[in-house]
């Protein structure tokens, strides 16, 4: 877990440093006059690894997913455990002052 932690934020700094230098870069052709005719290769396989190591990270630090039936946390437990919240106990009604004694 801790690797794939790693691994992704590793991807995401390489991801803003490629954005940064894609910046740089055209801000170097703007100071250059040159025509700007695409992002160098070393930038553009920069971006393609970073984005790898991002979706690797995040992939493989996933933990296991719940089945999505619940038959098998439902079985171990009794009806009444299921349905049963505080917010609808009442304790001051009715019965008892009918029932007092």
């Amino acid at each position: 877990m801790a690797v794939a932690k790693a691994v992704f934020f590793l991807g995401l700094i390489l991801l803003f440093h490629a954005g940064y230098s894609s910046v740089q870069h055209k801000s170097f052709l703007k100071l250059a006059e040159e025509e700007y005719e695409g992002l160098p290769s070393d930038i553009i396989l920069e971006c393609i690894l970073s984005s790898i190591l991002c979706i690797f990270g995040l992939l493989s630090g996933v933990s296991r997913f719940k089945d999505i039936h619940l038959k098998t946390e439902l079985n171990s437990k009794r009806y009444d455990s299921i349905f049963h919240r505080q917010n609808f106990m009442i304790f001051n009604h009715r019965g008892t002052t009918i029932y007092s004694k």
